[in-house]
């Protein structure tokens, strides 16, 4: 079964938001990981695509923006359907996409910002009605 994971940020920015989800992303990449990052977003998308390759000038994590998994490329980024099963979904759209349960693992990153924390408690919702096994952590 798909384990959910809310990362809980005392922030309240939106860059806060992405760069805790390209950080995230590096730690998962290194770990020998698949990762794909959903929004539903065009502009975060193509920041998320930004942020990867600009974010730190010592790290590189080799991706690619896609619908379906790529051979050889460990990270995807998308902003509709995926045709995958990644290791793991960092999930920052405004809802659980419908094929999030083909996952291993799903990150939700929810900020202090209060439409954040109403569409994070919906979503939280939503995964524990149907049974799956949630797991918080509070970020500084």
């Amino acid at each position: 079964m798909t384990r959910i994971d809310f990362y809980i940020l005392e922030t309240s920015t939106r860059q806060s938001r992405l760069h805790f989800a390209v950080r995230l992303t590096e730690k998962l990449y290194r770990n020998g990981l698949s990762v794909h990052l959903h929004t539903d977003n065009t502009r975060l998308l193509r920041a998320l695509d930004d942020s990867l390759w600009t974010d730190r000038d010592i790290s590189f994590v080799p991706h690619d923006i896609a619908e379906t998994p790529i051979a050889g490329c460990p990270v995807t980024l998308g902003n509709g359907p995926f045709d995958g099963t990644e290791q793991v979904l960092i999930n920052l759209a405004t809802e659980a996409p419908p094929y999030f349960s083909q996952m291993e693992r799903v990150v939700e990153i929810i900020d202090t910002r209060a439409d954040d924390i109403a569409q994070g408690r919906a979503r939280y919702a939503f995964y524990r009605d149907r049974g799956y096994p949630l797991q918080n952590h509070n970020i500084k």
